[in-house]
């Protein structure tokens, strides 16, 4: 029962904001949001209909703003707030001062907040409570020089840790000093832009561990129960990829005792609400790693293995101070596994894709689907790249993977590279199936994961087939006025400059030559190979193609020239250059280097008529809470610097000329 919580104010964005409003008005609780400058089309505001703006783009100005935040709060009469993931969800200050405003936080209380805020006062209170910590640093620094010092007095390899918040932000190993003062400055930075606060901790590197993490729920008064484990080892520099519950690594004891430390570490503090215990797992050995005191991006999975709606149980503890369910009433079944969508680029490390969101293709399987954009939503540089994430649940680990796969392959986004290629041959690696990972599995493995193979020829002849439905839906007329067809002959002499359009993928042209349809048969030449088959759309977005030897099922997203392919052959990328024209445009000018993405320039290093060396860093660049470096390709000198401090830059914008040393490589 939630009559207490009259009304709302989601203070946060994306799918956890439209999540959260999805269980209020299940309950009959009305809600409201807020958005920033930028976010005044986006979906949250959209679904929830009553949004206030906050301020500006940057999350320190708007999502930040606890002052215009509770003001919002009181101008659509909210009684209560729920500050959602990341922003202020962690923020102590910000539970206190919707306290004092007369409001309900829905949360664990302010004092409990800065406790756990703290990653070495977290540590002080699992000390307290008898559980294993990681050895390290005694206390925290916030200046690089005090950091620098620590690390040289420690054995290496360390581990740099932003004192405050989580999601891999301001983290970094350290397993040689060269490089050392630029490493810690950068962590700093990257700690105070995502958490207001610069300060670090160090601990030693715990090599190859699994990171396992208890899900809890307190009334506040000392009742504490568990929600089982989740299993989060898949991660990307400390950022978690995919996530499972419950663990299939752990041994019933092992279990039991992580649960059991969740639980006494959660008692000693008489925690309220949701929070999460977070461990490294060891071989048999655990250690406290952090708490979370809020609500988790896989909480989701937790909810299909134990049929609670944890946003739910929040909700009913804010309203009414006690639990909605006891320990005897909570039961793991099943297994699910969740993989989080990100407009991001692996094949150029990972980083953030802004732009516009043309089409998106969902899976048609009974899956659950969290997504905060839609088409037409716009990813801006200011805040988290995830736009989605994919929630199965199945009888056991293999069928929950095999979902997962699947609905991943059948998930398309035009408009913004994401990292859906990389995601599928994640859940295809055989020691991700047989469950032999650790949380540095990834980085170890990522040149693997984010390799593209060429397309089949084959799948480039279904891609041209869908490139020409769309444009030319019927082959007659218009088409052949101007592009003589051909008929199939056992010749070769159609050379691919004879093509009538090109299709470009994974770096490579292919040249395509269309043949006259006979009986339903398509018949196309990919370069010098003939290719003839039948093609049938069963639904929107997907068809079947029959060759000769193999009938392929495909799914597809097609948007102005370019076309995106999944099949069980892969997924591919291409784009279409029609009829006779070759593909150019793209390239750098030679010496100009240009910015990787959208962002605010945090660093320049250089300027005009320096000399720098190969790999030397020139300009430091900020998107999403991430530092892109830009470095010299060769020896040079600036010729100009083309951006200053605290510009805000475009995609491809060039920022420095470089002109080559006499004798220099070009790379």
């Amino acid at each position: 029962m939630v009559q207490a919580l009259k009304k709302i104010l989601i203070a946060n964005r994306g799918e956890i904001a439209c999540r959260i409003h999805r269980t209020a008005t299940r309950l009959g609780i009305p809600s409201a949001t807020v958005h920033s400058v930028v976010d005044r089309e986006a979906l949250h505001v959209r679904q929830i209909g009553e949004s206030i703006e906050v301020g500006g783009a940057e999350a320190a100005d708007s999502y930040l703003n606890i002052d215009a935040i509770i003001a919002a709060a009181k101008r659509v009469a909210a009684t209560a707030v729920h500050p959602g993931i990341g922003f202020l969800s962690e923020n102590a200050d910000f539970a206190a001062a919707v306290e004092a405003a007369g409001l309900t936080f829905i949360g664990p209380r302010a004092e409990t907040m800065r406790r756990f805020a703290d990653k070495w006062d977290a540590k002080r209170e699992a000390i307290a409570a008898g559980i294993p910590v990681i050895g390290g640093s005694t206390g925290i620094f916030g200046n690089p020089s005090d950091v620098e010092k620590a690390v040289r007095d420690s054995r290496l390899p360390v581990l740099l840790k932003a004192a405050a918040g989580g999601g891999g932000r301001g983290v970094r190993v350290v397993s040689s000093l060269v490089g050392l003062r630029e490493t810690i400055e950068s962590a700093m930075r990257e700690a105070h832009s995502s958490f207001g606060r610069p300060d670090m901790l160090i601990e030693q590197f715990v090599d190859k561990p699994r990171h396992i993490e208890i899900q809890v729920a307190g009334d506040g008064e000392g009742q504490v129960i568990h929600l089982y484990e989740r299993e989060c080892s898949l991660q990307r520099r400390f950022q978690k990829v995919v996530e499972e519950a419950p663990s299939s690594a752990l041994h019933p004891a092992l279990r039991q005792r992580l649960l059991e430390a969740a639980i006494r570490l959660a008692q000693r503090v008489s925690y309220r609400s949701l929070g999460t215990m977070e461990f490294l797992v060891s071989d048999d050995e655990f250690f406290f790693l952090e708490c979370n005191p809020r609500l988790q991006v896989e909480h989701t999975v937790t909810e299909e293995i134990t049929g609670l709606d944890l946003v739910e149980v929040q909700l009913s503890i804010a309203a009414n101070g006690k639990l909605p369910v006891q320990q005897h009433d909570v039961r793991a079944v099943g297994h699910s596994i969740q993989a989080r969508i990100y407009a991001e680029d692996p094949q150029a490390g990972f980083l953030p894709s802004t732009g516009r969101i043309d089409a998106i293709a969902l899976p048609q399987a009974a899956v659950r689907i969290d997504i905060g954009v839609d088409a037409g939503s716009t990813v801006t540089p200011y805040y988290d790249a995830m736009i989605a994430k994919v929630i199965v649940r199945a009888s056991t680990r293999d069928d929950a993977l095999q979902q997962l796969k699947a609905a991943v392959d059948a998930t398309l986004v035009s408009g913004v590279q994401t990292n859906l290629g990389f995601l599928s041959r994640l859940l295809s690696n055989p020691t991700v199936i047989s469950n032999g990972v650790d949380n540095r599995f990834i980085d170890r493995e990522l040149q693997f994961l984010v390799s593209e193979a060429e397309p089949p020829s084959e799948v480039v002849a279904i891609a041209a087939k869908v490139w020409l439905e769309l444009n030319y839906p019927r082959i007659e007329g218009d088409l052949w006025s101007g592009h003589a067809a051909w008929r199939l002959r056992d010749d070769n002499d159609h050379p691919a400059k004879q093509a009538s359009f090109f299709l470009l993928s994974s770096g490579r042209r292919y040249g395509i030559r269309i043949g006259l349809e006979d009986g339903g048969i398509t018949m196309l030449a990919v370069d010098e190979q003939v290719h003839s088959f039948a093609f049938r759309e069963v639904a929107r977005g997907r068809c079947v193609a029959a060759f000769p030897d193999r009938t392929i099922t495909t799914s597809y997203l097609a948007q102005d020239q370019q076309i995106w392919i999944s099949c069980p052959l892969g997924r591919f990328s291409f784009s279409a250059a029609p009829f006779l024209t070759d593909a150019g445009g793209g390239e750098q000018v030679s010496g100009k280097l240009s910015a990787p993405m959208i962002g605010k320039i945090i660093k320049v290093n250089v300027a005009v008529g320096d000399f720098v060396k190969e790999h030397d860093t020139l300009i430091v660049q900020e998107s999403m809470k991430m530092e892109l470096s830009i470095n010299a390709p060769y020896d040079g000198q600036v010729m100009s610097v083309d951006c200053a401090l605290g510009d805000l830059v475009e995609r491809n914008s060039v920022v420095v000329t470089l002109e080559q040393n006499q004798g220099g490589v070009s790379r």
